[in-house]
């Protein structure tokens, strides 16, 4: 285990690193950090003996966290060395997974580059700010001139040295290691295969420490990855929407158990597939209407590509209160802002996240519908139940087994972080049906979206 080093070991490093500011700008550079003011002859006296005055006292907590935004706007080795053994302990990823990462990626850099598309150079500037971060060797101007020099003029150093010992990735920050395997996977830095190895090749290590990368936003058709946490909300990448059938129900299984991508093997022509990355912020009326369009090949979606589309959702529904609650929503949808509605998707035969995905292998996916789904975002996913006599009944007589299997399914639901209403067939009738879910859907609505009502 690293012994920590003596707590003014960070305070000097603190110091060094704002020294580098004007001794006229230090007193308001270290008021915007939280330090008392003071008057520019005491810094133009000694800029770092400035600095120190204003930490004595602070607790090893406040130290740290004031080292971790001194190192977002500056650059100092020594700093970041220091802060990493007082926080080593409390990394995200661990010291052996991130050794683990890296050694792998360097050896797979053997046969592809780890900047990829990019000049080395480039690929580094989009994480480190090579320009102002000081070389070891003072014949240099830069840190990017130093490693022009020995990595690609002469090639002195290897992929080890660069990103274990010069640029201490190993004990960085968790915000630079993410970074760094964000950028790793970026589609601007690495062709469509080579990205979906990497991220397999990282996400093999991530997941042990609880986090993956996961496709949140897409550029040009091409998945951007994120470090995410798993189990902070939903987890998983919003893949797979299956729903809307009008006839006899799916039958799937899962045909790579890798890119957990999902066959239809029996019944696909009665049901819709949504295929298109859906965005972090969530699935929209809007999101829903321009993939139709385009299914039914029209240039730009108008009103009548909305109402086609409303007519075959409507299809997959078979009980009156389910169609009293679907045409309520979109009634009221007509007249309000698409960037404030979120789809209400009937009939959800399939919507799993990939990584519960993995145990199935070739095996058949039994049936998981859901009523309705609402997806405000990756992580909040809204369900919402229609319960007619069949979800508690058999032939009329009241079955204790089918709703502890309905009770069981909701606790599975609410564990992996789903909300999930339930409504009573009965209550949704005429004109008090309508205004009650009017209201709930408005209550729902703003509470996941400022500013947004029915």
């Amino acid at each position: 285990m690293t012994t920590k080093p003596p707590l003014n070991k960070l305070r000097e490093a603190i110091a060094d690193a704002l020294a580098e500011e004007k001794s006229y700008n230090l007193p308001k550079v270290c008021e915007e950090f939280g330090l008392s003011p003071g008057t520019n002859e005491e810094a133009h006296s000694s800029k770092r003996v400035y600095v120190k005055q204003r930490l004595i006292g602070k607790s090893e907590e406040i130290l740290i966290k004031l080292s971790q935004r001194v190192l977002k706007d500056y650059s100092s080795e020594e700093l970041r060395k220091i802060l990493t053994q007082f926080i080593s302990g409390n990394f995200k990823i661990s010291l052996i997974n991130r050794k683990n990462i890296l050694d792998e990626l360097i050896i797979k850099s053997e046969e592809l580059t780890i900047h990829g598309k990019l000049d080395l150079i480039d690929f580094l500037k989009r994480i480190w700010s090579l320009d102002t971060m000081p070389p070891t060797d003072k014949y240099f101007k830069s840190a990017a001139q130093e490693i022009t020099q020995r990595m690609v003029k002469t090639h002195e150093w290897n992929y080890h040295y660069l990103f274990n010992s010069y640029l201490g990735l190993t004990d960085s920050s968790d915000e630079m290691l993410f970074r760094f395997m964000e950028e790793v996977t970026h589609p601007l830095v690495q062709e469509p295969e080579i990205q979906k190895f990497l991220v397999n090749l990282i996400n093999n290590h991530l997941v042990k420490d609880s986090y993956r990368l996961e496709a949140k936003e897409e550029i040009s058709g091409l998945p951007l990855y994120q470090v995410i946490k798993i189990g902070s909300g939903v987890s998983g990448n919003i893949k797979n929407l299956i729903f809307a059938a009008n006839g006899p129900k799916p039958e799937l299984i899962l045909e790579d158990s890798i890119n957990n991508d999902i066959r239809i093997v029996k019944n696909g022509e009665f049901c819709l597939i949504y295929d298109q990355p859906i965005p972090s912020s969530g699935l929209f009326w809007k999101n829903l209407v321009s993939w139709w369009a385009k299914k039914l090949n029209t240039e730009c979606p108008t009103r009548e590509t909305e109402e086609s589309l409303y007519k075959r959702l409507v299809s997959s529904l078979a009980s009156p209160p389910e169609k009293l609650l679907f045409s309520t929503y979109y009634t009221k949808l007509r007249d309000t802002p698409g960037e404030f509605l979120p789809a209400l998707i009937p009939q959800v035969y399939l919507h799993y996240d990939p990584y519960t995905l993995r145990e199935l292998k070739e095996k058949r996916i039994p049936r998981q519908r859901m009523d309705f789904l609402i997806l405000f975002s990756h992580q909040e996913r809204v369900v919402i139940e229609v319960d007619g006599k069949q979800h508690y009944a058999d032939d009329n007589i009241a079955s204790p087994k089918k709703y502890a299997d309905m009770v069981a399914e909701d606790r599975k639901l609410k564990l992996a972080g789903y909300e999930i209403y339930r409504f009573g067939g009965y209550e949704l009738e005429g004109e008090s049906g309508k205004y009650l879910v009017e209201n709930f859907f408005d209550e729902l609505i703003k509470k996941y979206i400022k500013g947004a009502k029915l």
